[in-house]
């Protein structure tokens, strides 16, 4: 069903199914390495690591921000956002990708890890918001990525994280707390562990401002 643009083509089909295969012209000369697919929203990754995205932005899935001049129309003037023509999203440097129902996932070459869209429990960004309209880094991730996977309220990473090294990072990011994360992030940070780094720079961020609000 396209009712919403999930399909990539120039006509919206209001009730009937698309029952034959149909190729998505607006790609049309552009090769594709993996399609991804949410609840009403594609995601396609090109040979040279772009990322184009169609169908319904309601909930920032589609990675372009609010109402703007990226959405195709809104169906029956209604608050549907909706984008039926694949829109480029990320230029380059994209290796995965997933769609979860209201979110979408990527792992880029760098070993960062990008999402947007849905956010009310923490699925698709490390922000404080319901949506994520844009792609926002998501901590942390250890080893290289080897598949993403994302869920209707959650996102699963694999990684092959094998060394001592790393392994030993996931052994203290199971012990950081309020208390000890300045202590482990100084550690991390000479040490050339990054994504653990980052992680106790978030929980500080976290406790500070709970803290500071009194929650």
């Amino acid at each position: 069903m396209g009712s919403v643009g999930q399909l990539g083509h120039c006509s919206l089909q209001s009730g009937d199914k698309e029952l034959l295969p149909r190729r998505v012209v607006s790609l049309d000369g552009i090769c594709i390495k993996e399609v991804a697919c949410g609840g009403v929203h594609t995601c396609a990754v090109t040979a040279k690591g772009a990322l184009y995205a169609w169908g319904g932005g309601q909930a920032g899935q589609l990675g372009v921000g609010p109402l703007n001049g990226f959405f195709s129309c809104k169906l029956n003037e209604s608050e549907m956002m909706l984008r039926n023509i694949p829109v480029l999203v990320v230029p380059d440097g994209v290796q995965l990708v997933a769609c979860g129902h209201s979110h979408t996932l990527i792992s880029a070459k760098d070993g960062r890890i990008h999402g947007w869209g849905y956010n009310c429990y923490g699925q698709a960004a490390n922000e404080k918001s319901t949506y994520a309209w844009y792609p926002s880094p998501v901590d942390w991730c250890v080893g290289a990525v080897r598949k993403l996977a994302a869920g209707g309220g959650h996102s699963a990473v694999l990684t092959d994280a094998c060394s001592l090294k790393e392994l030993c990072e996931f052994r203290l990011a199971e012990t950081v707390n309020p208390s000890n994360a300045s202590v482990v992030e100084d550690v991390a940070s000479r040490t050339g562990a990054d994504a653990l780094a980052r992680l106790c720079e978030r929980l500080r961020e976290h406790y500070y401002n709970d803290d500071e609000f009194g929650l």
